[in-house]
């Protein structure tokens, strides 16, 4: 009796290094052999990591970028590829896209001047603390001087995109 105290209140370090080898030993198997945790997911749906989307990145394997949905393998899911995600990505604006009556006559720039007439007011603060607050993004079109159509029209929504690039 008194030999069954002894033991329950110190266990022998042997017992302890073989309690231990006994779990590390079955947790590699379940790492190499993959089945950690599909079994859960069960054959109606497949484990999967397309759900994650990136829009951006610079690792590249074996000279590929390893992006899945970059059609064109430059780093980047663009617009037209088939990762973009109209709804999460870039100005969310999905379906057909129609030019606003700001941009009718801007040619050439119209895909250009209708990104820069659908975005929203913001602005920034300078380092000096002054705040910057810029309209819409139609009412800047609306208040360019350039006449659409003209290379100065062009040069002016470029001036506009970089500004919005610059400040998000």
């Amino acid at each position: 009796m008194r030999k069954l105290r002894l033991l329950a209140r110190r266990p022998r370090s042997a017992a302890l290094l073989a309690a231990g080898l006994a779990t590390t030993a079955l947790g590699l198997v379940a790492v190499l052999s993959g089945e950690g945790g599909t079994e859960a997911i069960g054959a109606d749906h497949p484990a999967s990591n397309t759900e994650i989307v990136t829009a951006y990145n610079d690792g590249w394997i074996g000279g590929q970028a390893d992006l899945r949905g970059d059609d064109n393998r430059d780093g980047r899911i663009d617009e037209d590829e088939s990762g973009w995600n109209c709804r999460t990505m870039g100005n969310r604006v999905c379906g057909t896209r129609t030019v606003p009556d700001e941009c009718k006559g801007a040619g050439a720039a119209s895909e250009l001047c209708a990104t820069v007439a659908r975005r929203p007011a913001y602005g920034w603060r300078n380092p000096d603390g002054s705040r910057v607050d810029n309209p819409d993004g139609r009412a800047q079109v609306r208040d360019l001087d350039e006449k659409p159509g003209t290379p100065e029209f062009t040069a002016a929504l470029r001036a506009l995109d970089a500004e919005w690039r610059a400040h998000h």
